[in-house]
């Protein structure tokens, strides 16, 4: 595996990304993931590193790269909920970002990417957790052609009062979608998400939803009390699949 980290010039200043990449000759499909509100930690260097394995090239951006680099939480102290004080910097952190930077952010990400031989940008998805996978969804309403699939789990602020309310741009998404979705989840509840999953039952969307039984936010991390072994293994399952479906050459051929 080849990994390192670059600096890539944005419209606010640098931000660092960290490319991995499988050995050998190229190029390999490019994987655009988007962590959630936590940052870049193990667990989302764990999950580029499974999709490495799986052959694909994926770019991890820090996107609370206005705040500082690679800002981490104390997760214990976050665990104690609102008004605790590392729980009410994350709510900043995860509110200070707008989805137009991060669209912003992901073209120059992209730019700089196409500069190396190992990445082939013709064949392109994106996978996201929590707010992750609200910018996944408006990374591909954004660029209906450009991408062939992607990935969102256990999504949040994909349903708000606002007329740009992300679930009112999927119908625009010609990649083929996975949706992951907990029964359990706390934070982002079903009847909060009902709105998307309208959208999402779309005939004109390609997209399959699964809902897990007693799988709360954050099923897909193995570090966090909320793991649920079934809900990530099925998620990685159907990931994969469309993945490996929908960036292979011959599905362009």
């Amino acid at each position: 595996m080849i990994e390192r980290e670059d600096v890539i010039e944005t419209s606010d200043g640098p931000m660092a990304v960290v490319i991995r990449h499988p050995e050998g000759d190229g190029p390999f499909p490019v994987v655009i993931v988007y962590h959630d509100g936590p940052g870049v930690r193990g667990d989302i260097h764990d999950i580029t590193r499974t999709l490495v394995d799986q052959g694909y090239y994926t770019v991890l951006p820090d996107l609370y790269h206005r705040l500082g680099r690679f800002i981490t939480f104390d997760m214990e102290g976050v665990a104690k909920g609102p008004g605790s004080p590392e729980f009410n910097r994350l709510i900043t952190a995860v509110e200070s970002l707008e989805d137009d930077n991060v669209l912003a952010d992901t073209v120059h990400v992209l730019e700089s990417v196409g500069g190396d031989a190992a990445a082939d940008l013709s064949r392109k998805a994106a996978m996201g957790f929590c707010m992750g996978a609200r910018f996944t969804l408006r990374l591909l309403a954004s660029d209906p052609k450009g991408y062939a699939a992607g990935s969102a789990l256990h999504p949040s602020a994909c349903v708000t009062d606002e007329p740009d309310s992300p679930h009112r741009s999927v119908h625009r998404i010609g990649a083929e979608l996975f949706v992951g979705l907990g029964d359990a989840d706390v934070i982002s509840p079903l009847e909060l998400n009902q709105p998307l999953r309208d959208e999402l039952s779309s005939p004109s969307v390609k997209a399959a939803v699964e809902i897990f039984e007693g799988a709360d936010h954050g099923f897909m991390f193995p570090n966090y009390p909320s793991y649920q072994e079934r809900a990530a293994k099925v998620s990685w399952e159907r990931t994969l699949e469309l993945f490996d479906r929908t960036l292979t050459p011959a599905s362009h051929a």
